[in-house]
């Protein structure tokens, strides 16, 4: 056999393996969201390592057999699945509301620690603070990202609940993963720049629980 002949058969049995493996991905990838809606985990520790450290290539797989939005979403149901039971048993505790939940003429201002509610009954902002508080939570209602690692370095919680579009809410989820923050998420029903939704009875009802 020539050298040629030879390293072209190489050539096909490693693009078969690479085959091989990527269609074994694909199914663990399908298998893992079913069992995720079960409720179930498979190799959580597995799941966890690669979500962390390779979200982007899981991703551009994902988007073969689905859309970038739920990748985002299935991203959550893992956190939320994987953290819960170590988010019970932490004590310090924030809660994360993006700002564009107010109502359009909140008259809140924006300090430097966030938007500082005056419980002016607009929106239901109020209403899941108390809630919050209640159960142990220091609530920050925040315009961006900045805040958030800001809350981070400043008050250093054991585990963060945070609110937001599946977009944000995945990346802070996953960042909070990779410090070792346990997290719970709630996404947004309606997302934007102003007047966005959120399942307030089902909010309410985890942080109660949690």
């Amino acid at each position: 056999m020539s050298v040629e002949g030879f390293l072209q058969i190489i050539g096909i049995i490693t693009i078969t393996i690479f085959a091989l493996a990527f269609i074994s991905f694909v199914l663990i990838l399908i298998i893992g969201y079913v069992l995720l809606k079960k409720n179930k985990l498979i190799f959580p520790n597995l799941a966890l390592f690669l979500m962390d450290n390779f979200y982007s290539i899981l991703l551009k797989i994902f988007l073969l057999i689905g859309t970038e939005d739920t990748f985002y979403r299935v991203g959550i149901e893992f956190y939320n699945k994987y953290y819960e039971d170590k988010f019970k048993k932490t004590k310090k505790r924030v809660l994360i509301l993006p700002h564009c939940l107010r109502n359009t003429k909140c008259p809140a201002k924006l300090t430097p620690k966030g938007v500082e509610c005056i419980f002016c009954n607009r929106c239901k902002i109020g209403d899941i603070i108390k809630v919050a508080e209640e159960n142990g939570y220091k609530v920050y209602i925040v315009p961006g990202s900045t805040f958030l690692k800001r809350i981070l370095k400043e008050e250093k919680p054991e585990a963060v609940f945070g609110v937001a579009c599946n977009r944000d809410l995945f990346y802070g989820m996953n960042m909070l993963s990779r410090k070792g923050i346990p997290s719970q998420g709630q996404p947004l029903l309606r997302d934007g720049c102003i007047n966005t939704l959120v399942d307030v009875d089902e909010l309410i009802t985890r942080l109660k629980s949690l």
